[in-house]
């Protein structure tokens, strides 16, 4: 695998009004090329949604204040740096849903029941983000009673990776190895 080149990308910058160039890699892999495969990829850092301007951190940090994820359009729209009422909606819908596929999926790594990532209707319970927080730290809490290296990974990398996932044309091909140790779990077979 190499560097293939530096593509410039655009990023909305709410506090500027305005998109701010950035700059994501391209890779090229040979051997992929070689079996027929996709053998190109661009690397987006956690913080960009793909195919958008909008930073995934701001849907995020609106869900920290309105958890419900119902769309308050005076407080969202500067916080994304858009007006489109369908656009807001759109983001804060998908950001949910992969908050909540990326709880399940820790949960089930812990061997821990999915707790329900919805607020009831006096506010009790955990948010859907607050759940993936809470599973988050619970995948850091099992690393340390196995005495295994893993730091614990902000809630942004794991929705990002379940978007990636979800993009991906071909199924991503995921080392077991790879994966248990970056959850703290070493693979014995």
């Amino acid at each position: 695998m190499r560097i293939r080149s530096y593509l410039s990308r655009k990023v909305r910058s709410p506090e500027e009004d305005k998109n701010t160039p950035i700059t994501i890699i391209a890779i090229f892999c040979p051997t992929a090329k070689a079996r027929g495969r996709q053998y190109t990829k661009r690397l987006l850092p956690p913080f960009l949604i793909p195919h958008c301007v909008i930073c995934r951190e701001a849907v995020l940090a609106y869900l920290r204040l309105h958890p419900d994820g119902v769309l308050h359009a005076a407080v969202a729209s500067p916080m994304m740096g858009t007006v489109d009422l369908r656009t807001m909606r759109r983001h804060l819908g998908r950001a949910l849903q992969l908050i909540t596929e990326a709880t399940g999926t820790l949960r089930k790594v812990v061997g821990t029941a999915l707790v329900a990532p919805t607020r009831g209707a006096e506010g009790a319970g955990p948010s859907a983000l607050e759940s993936l927080q809470e599973a988050a730290q619970e995948i850091a809490h099992a690393a340390d009673r196995k005495q295994a290296s893993a730091a614990a990974l902000p809630v942004l990398v794991y929705v990002h990776a379940l978007e990636m996932d979800a993009r991906a044309r071909d199924p991503l091909v995921r080392v077991t190895t790879l994966v248990l140790r970056t959850v703290g779990f070493h693979d014995t077979g």
